[in-house]
């Protein structure tokens, strides 16, 4: 099963198996990392799933929709790898992906 490296806030690592097809919001808090908050549920409108992509993966560099450009841009904070959990789809390709939490606030 395809799997991502999360990093949470204390500087920890997880190993995190997923369906290709879900979210990686979905991923996260079906493994029980709920440290990530999500509070929309994935409807694109509060930032709280906001996580940092490794940059030498692919999905850090994949486009992504203009409303979640707009998130993202209103974060106080936002990196080039900046993405949305909610909307990246996780793709047996991303197998190995890695992710860090960001500072909250």
């Amino acid at each position: 099963m395809p799997h991502v490296f999360v990093t949470n806030r204390d500087g920890l690592t997880h190993w995190v198996e997923y369906i290709p097809g879900d979210s990686l919001m979905d991923a996260l808090h079906n493994a029980g990392l709920t440290e990530l908050r999500a509070l929309c549920g994935g409807c694109l409108s509060c930032a709280t799933c906001h996580v940092y992509v490794d940059p030498r993966s692919p999905a850090s560099r994949s486009p992504f929709g203009e409303l979640e450009g707009i998130v993202i841009g209103g974060l106080s904070a936002p990196r080039e790898n900046s993405r949305l959990a909610c909307q990246l789809i996780l793709t047996s390709a991303l197998d190995g992906l890695a992710i860090t939490l960001p500072p909250e606030g």
